[in-house]
């Protein structure tokens, strides 16, 4: 389920928008507010498995991701996987064999009495405040918080290198290049900040709508521009060591009556390829954009929160119904769509070889084919859900439940 992010002074405004607004968009947010066939998930498909998902090895993270929509997915660099939970602990392991190579706590839990860890706090999700998960590169680690905290942390040991207090929460992973890191927060502004000690190097603001959802695009880096996108439903091409805007592009357009029906949010993390940028926004499009200019190759109206992958010479979007969409890449025509998982809060993809992979929210792993969305595997992995999509090296999926299950995943033909 998606969660809105409501200011305390817009409460009024909320509640009348959505009585103006009806029913119906309402039943579009939440799926299990329809009154008919469309109350549950849908089933579980049958189809003759054709793979299988063999899982190389298993794990547990803290106490997980909490119950805030907290979408803390792994971080993979080189030979080593970085994963956090919400509730202050950070962990690096071998992704060849799961070992663990360091584990640190950048904070206490919001309600830990006296220096330990409150559990009924954590079991109430009181006290879950890592929230900007997780970007790792050669040098260092980097995590947010929901108290506006941007955290470095030495790749070799997880020695605290600095921390810095930004203007907000921090809601997505981080972006670096070899002198800054990027770094966006909830109320819509963009900082480069010196990877030496975290001093702001250049800022880009823009302004957040009074209803949005709650998250973030993460920045993507691609030499030399930076892209973002931005709760105003826009994405901007920056010049990555200055900060200058190179172009700026509407992914979604607010349309409507009420501020509700006017979210139209790039939360998804944008995809670069040689062939453009790709982004998709919540009521919105998925769009193709060249990368010198920001013109528009194609767009096709979706609505998603989910961050974009690639396969096959496809853009792979999950939309807000759980429908998985198969684009061209040059055309932006529709190559499948595999609507089977309706309703099961499914989760961005990943790709793996010859298959796509999602996480649904009763915490299944998904396997379909890239040729034609057909089902291929299928394994549970956490009761709590999956709410992230799967982290891939191109060997193994890297799988982080709600519950802090952590499952490295290959894909065998039957």
């Amino acid at each position: 389920m998606t969660y809105l992010r409501l200011p305390v002074r817009c409460t009024l405004l909320i509640l009348f928008a959505a009585l103006l607004s009806g029913c119906a968009w309402m039943q579009r947010i939440n799926p299990f507010s329809s009154e008919d066939a469309e109350i549950a998930p849908a089933p579980l498909m049958d189809f003759a498995p054709e793979a299988r998902l063999r899982t190389d090895w298993r794990s547990s993270v803290g106490a997980g991701l909490g119950r805030r929509f907290n979408r803390l997915q792994p971080a993979l660099h080189r030979d080593r996987l970085y994963v956090a939970d919400a509730f202050g602990l950070v962990e690096a392991r071998d992704a060849e064999s799961g070992e663990r190579l360091w584990q640190t706590r950048i904070g206490l839990p919001d309600g830990a009495l006296l220096g330990a860890f409150a559990i009924w706090e954590r079991d109430n999700d009181r006290g879950s405040f890592v929230t900007g998960g997780v970007h790792a590169d050669d040098f260092a680690v980097f995590v947010g918080t929901t108290r506006g905290e941007f955290v470095a942390l030495r790749a070799d040991d997880g020695g605290e290198l600095w921390r810095v207090t930004l203007s907000s929460e921090v809601l997505a992973p981080a972006a670096s290049n070899r002198d800054l890191i990027f770094v966006v927060t909830g109320d819509g502004r963009l900082r480069a900040l010196s990877r030496s000690d975290g001093r702001r190097v250049w800022s880009y603001d823009t302004q957040v709508p009074v209803l949005s959802m709650r998250g973030t695009s993460a920045p993507v880096f691609s030499d030399p521009f930076l892209f973002q996108g931005f709760p105003n439903g826009r994405l901007a091409a920056l010049r990555a060591d200055s900060g200058e805007i190179v172009w700026e592009s509407a992914v979604g357009v607010p349309s409507g009556r009420s501020e509700l029906e006017r979210i139209a949010d790039v939360d998804g993390t944008p995809l670069v390829t040689p062939s453009g940028v790709f982004a998709a926004s919540f009521q919105g499009a998925a769009k193709s954009m060249r990368l010198q200019d920001g013109m528009v190759q194609w767009e096709r109206p979706m609505s998603t929160v989910n961050p974009l992958a690639e396969g096959y010479g496809q853009v792979y979007v999950v939309d807000e119904r759980g429908v998985i969409h198969a684009l061209d890449q040059s055309t932006g025509s529709v190559v499948w769509q595999q609507d089977g998982l309706r309703r099961r809060g499914v989760s961005g993809a990943a790709t793996l070889g010859a298959y796509v992979a999602v996480g649904d929210a009763q915490g299944y792993l998904h396997l379909f084919a890239q040729t034609d969305g057909r089902p291929v595997a299928r394994t549970r992995i956490d009761r709590r859900g999956i709410r992230v999509a799967p982290a891939s090296d191109r060997e193994r999926l890297y799988v982080l439940g709600n519950s802090g299950r952590l499952e490295a995943l290959s894909a065998e033909r039957l």
